[in-house]
């Protein structure tokens, strides 16, 4: 058996027009959402199905639970593990704001978090760095549950990019530039 793991976003959330932050708001799937991960779901089903993987973790935000479950339901029998510190970015205050209404109640803090996106964090939120954190300690808690294998892990974008940009090498400040569309699927080798 290959250890590493399947980093999975989870699909399509209703639309957005107003650009309103999300970060861990508990947002279900849209109807696109979720035919988004069932194509997914059988698109993987022989990775799903070959006995090789372990487990699937997954937030315990709606959007997570859903993404995962649509997964499962291609594995019966497969591990489901709801872990909370797998949650999306947390934006504090931000969230349900519009970009205008975070400049117009908290003035000058959208563009520093542009410039210091790494170290930003809006009020009662995080910033990428505590992000960071949190996603490397359940992925070592995760990691020490199940030392060898292959895992699924359905995540976040902020939360998918901070563990790519870990796994890559690469600076915080570049997790952003990391591609994360809806029910996009990376695999880690040896992670």
């Amino acid at each position: 058996m290959k250890k590493g793991i399947w980093l999975v976003r989870h699909g399509a959330l209703p639309p957005n027009p107003q650009r309103r932050f999300i970060g861990a708001s508990d947002v279900p799937l849209s109807e696109a959402g979720k035919a988004q991960m069932r194509a997914l779901a059988l698109d993987m089903v022989d990775i799903l199905n070959n006995g090789n993987l372990a487990a699937i973790f997954c937030s315990d935000l709606s959007r997570g639970r859903e993404s995962a479950a649509l997964l499962v339901a291609q594995a019966p029998g497969l591990p489901l593990r709801c872990v909370p510190e797998l949650r999306e970015i947390s934006l504090g205050l931000w969230e349900g704001r519009t970009p205008l209404e975070v400049e117009r109640d908290f003035p000058g803090q959208y563009a520093r978090r542009g410039r210091e996106m790494a170290s930003f964090c809006p009020p009662g939120g995080e910033s990428f760095a505590m992000l960071r954190q949190r996603a490397l300690t359940a992925h070592a808690r995760i990691r020490a549950q199940y030392p060898d294998g292959l895992l699924l892990i359905m995540g976040h974008a902020g939360l998918n990019r901070t563990l790519l940009a870990e796994y890559m090498a690469l600076p915080l400040a570049d997790a952003l530039r990391i591609p994360q569309p809806h029910a996009c699927r990376t695999f880690l080798v040896r992670w």
